[in-house]
């Protein structure tokens, strides 16, 4: 995870620049979703979306978008699996320098909307439905802070909005950003309003999936203002505890690096030697803190009813689309039974769900040699879903060969 710097006399112009875009509250408040046409639809279309997994390395999340990297890395072969496996949905992660380089009207620009219309075809042909989203590096967001990056946000999302106004409302969602990292809440809340109303200018049917500011946590959810649009679907991310979930990584917080066989649930007889033989101290508190707060199925629940309480005062939809742990380091049988508990308490409290990640570092399948897909059964176990009796392997000619870039899919 990324800390952002930020220059005083910046942010003060880009905050006032979006507030001055943002609608005056009414006196008597906003409507509740659940009392308008929007939130009607929006409540409806939950319903095709209560299980799903992100697709990132595919156009976004990684450098390599070239057409080979797009044709090869996820198909048509993997989308059937995924609907296979009894998954409703995908999250189509989207880096927008694919589309703006150069202008929208440049070659390279046109054919790449070419290649992700084709993509988006190749999903609901496959019965998935598909979120559409804007999921780009960190120093797109970072420009988020200043007038000309945020006035580029907001013209990517009317572009998007008015090419795929056109497609089924109940299969495509529009979902605004992954993970702003922006501290300042007030001015991210701001600019999705801001961006919610440009989209309604060229479509006012498609559902929008709305974010929290910084990395979209759950915490980042509890401080979201409701957005003046009914027609909203609202999202979190679920990785805790960090010290489980990304024990071993090596990017975001440094004692990540440090953290290796932490069990889970949090067990004080193990994590006791642990704890005393950690000479970082950072990845020591960590440590303590992760086995003091008794990490189980309990207290997920117990975190995750944040969510369910939220969305119920708010009268709005809710959504996890993404949860996961880092499979290159967590032991297969206590990386099963954390993505079970969080998938059951996610049903049990109705909240809709997308794990992360379909290939990857938090991965449920990967590819072999020759391109067939090889399934993680104790993973698709966990998350309730169905293993295909028969697997049909890609062609040779379709065999994604996994570039060097995606040794790491940070989360």
């Amino acid at each position: 995870m990324q800390r952002l710097f930020r220059h005083s006399a910046a942010l003060f112009l880009s905050l006032a620049m979006v507030l001055s875009a943002a609608p005056a509250f009414a006196a008597s408040g906003n409507k509740t979703a659940a009392t308008t046409t929007g939130g009607a639809a929006a409540s409806r279309r939950l319903s095709a979306l209560q299980r799903g997994v992100n697709l990132s390395g595919w156009y976004g999340g990684w450098d390599a978008y070239t057409p080979g990297h797009i044709a090869t890395w996820t198909t048509p072969v993997d989308l059937q699996f995924i609907h296979s496996m009894g998954l409703q949905y995908v999250r189509l992660c989207i880096d927008p320098v694919q589309l703006t380089t150069g202008g929208y009207d440049s070659p390279a620009s046109v054919a790449a909307l070419a290649r992700l219309d084709r993509s988006i075809d190749d999903t609901l042909t496959a019965k998935l439905n598909v979120l559409i989203t804007v999921f780009p590096r960190s120093d797109y967001k970072q420009a988020l802070l200043t007038p000309a990056g945020a006035e580029s946000y907001v013209d990517l999302w009317k572009f998007l909005a008015a090419h795929y106004a056109s497609r089924d409302p109940e299969r495509v969602f529009f979902d605004l950003l992954n993970e702003p990292e922006l501290n300042d809440i007030a001015l991210w809340n701001a600019l999705q309003e801001r961006v919610t109303q440009a989209i309604r200018t060229v479509d006012k049917k498609h559902t929008l999936i709305a974010t929290g500011a910084k990395f979209d946590g759950l915490d980042e959810l509890l401080q979201i203002v409701p957005l003046h649009d009914a027609n909203v679907i609202y999202t979190f991310h679920f990785y805790e505890p960090f010290p489980f979930t990304h024990q071993g990584a090596g990017w975001g917080s440094p004692e990540w690096m440090q953290l290796h066989n932490v069990p889970y649930p949090a067990d004080p007889e193990k994590l006791g030697p642990m704890i005393a033989n950690m000479s970082d101290p950072s990845a020591r508190n960590a440590l303590s803190a992760y086995s003091s707060e008794g990490w189980d199925a309990t207290v997920i629940h117990r975190r995750l009813s944040l969510a369910r309480t939220w969305a119920n005062q708010h009268h709005v939809p809710v959504i996890c689309n993404e949860f996961g742990a880092y499979r290159d380091t967590i032991p297969e049988d206590t990386r099963a039974l954390y993505l079970h508990d969080v998938r059951t308490a996610l049903e049990s409290l109705h909240i809709a769900w997308a794990e992360w990640d379909y290939r990857g570092n938090f991965g449920i399948v990967t590819h072999a040699a020759d391109g067939s897909i090889v399934p993680d059964a104790p993973m698709i176990e966990a998350l309730g879903l169905a293993l295909p009796v028969a697997q049909q392997p890609m062609p040779l000619s379709q065999a994604a060969t996994e570039p060097a870039a995606a040794a790491s899919s940070p989360k």
